[in-house]
C-alpha cells in the first residue's frame, strides 16, 4: 500500500502487515480505504478507526475527555476494551458501533 507499514511472518501459514506511523495511516491507508470501502462489517471498525485517528490528529488524546472518548470507541473496535482497561475506565459507555447495512460489491468495471 504505496510503501507504508511491514510485513512480517506471523506464523507457519500467516503474515502480519503493520503500520505505526501516524503519517502513514493518515495519508496512505486512510485514503486507501476511503477510495475503496470495505463492504463488510469491518466498515463500523474502520470508521472508528479513522475516527480515533482524527483526535489523536488534533491532539484530543491528550486532554481526559479526549482520551474517554478514544476509550469508549475502543470498547466497540474488534475484542473491545480489555480487562485492565475496563478496570482503569470504569465510567465508560462504549460509542454505539455503525453498522454496515446492504453493501454492494462494486462492479469491478
Amino acid at each position: 500500500m504505496g510503501g507504508a507499514g511491514t510485513i512480517t511472518r506471523g506464523g507457519k501459514d500467516s503474515a502480519v502487515y503493520m503500520v505505526r506511523s501516524l503519517k502513514q495511516i493518515s495519508n496512505v491507508i486512510i485514503p486507501h480505504f476511503d477510495k475503496y470501502p470495505l463492504i463488510t462489517q469491518k466498515l463500523g471498525d474502520y470508521l472508528i478507526f479513522k475516527e480515533v485517528i482524527g483526535i489523536i490528529q488534533r491532539k484530543e488524546h491528550l486532554t481526559r475527555e479526549g482520551l474517554d472518548k478514544v476509550i469508549a470507541l475502543k470498547a466497540n473496535l474488534n475484542l473491545g476494551l480489555s480487562d485492565e482497561l475496563k478496570a482503569a475506565f470504569p465510567n465508560i459507555i462504549p460509542v454505539k458501533r455503525p453498522l454496515t447495512i446492504n453493501q454492494v460489491v462494486p462492479d469491478p468495471n
